[in-house]
């Protein structure tokens, strides 16, 4: 069962995101409803470490298996979708593919089957520039690629971003 609550006009959910790097570019998906990129994932489920989540996750829609490199980025993200308050948790991870080869490095659409519903997914590979160019959430993503640190980001409607970084022995 996925760790979200649903409210008439809130939510809130813990998500966990795979960061994989190929070539330069990054990895971002559109989720076929958003009018935003970001990075691919999905919910972690109750009893599921962050890690396991963002391994299945990344599994579930990439099609390969991927490894853990390192935590990037915990973020506690709260923005408004239409009239939606959204309070999202989230562990980002950067990733790589167990095998290089399954990587695809070409823009492509799947359909996947998420716990019963069909959603189609946009994968688009970006440089870390484009992210400022595309529409894509969250807004401070750029920020994880630069450090070597971890950085613990709290938002709250693109108006109050505090950053703090620690470092997490890998």
């Amino acid at each position: 069962m996925d760790i979200r609550i649903d409210e008439k006009d809130q939510r809130f959910k813990f998500r966990v995101c795979g960061i994989l790097e190929h070539n330069g570019k990054y990895l971002a998906v559109k989720i076929e409803k958003n009018e935003f990129y970001c990075f691919p994932g999905g919910h972690a489920e109750i009893g599921e470490t962050s890690e396991t989540a963002v391994l299945r996750e990344m599994h579930e829609e990439l099609g390969f298996p991927v490894k853990i490199k390192r935590l990037l980025s915990i973020a506690e993200n709260i923005f408004k979708i239409k009239e939606q308050i959204m309070h999202e948790m989230s562990f980002y991870y950067l990733v790589e593919a167990q095998n290089p080869d399954d990587v695809n490095a070409n823009d492509h659409i799947i359909t996947e089957c998420d716990k019963g519903v069909m959603k189609e997914l946009a994968f688009k590979w970006l440089t870390k520039d484009e992210f400022e160019k595309e529409n894509f959430k969250p807004t401070f993503a750029s920020k994880f690629l630069e450090n070597d640190s971890v950085l613990y980001v709290v938002n709250k409607f693109d108006k109050d971003v505090k950053i703090t970084e620690f470092r997490v022995d890998y």
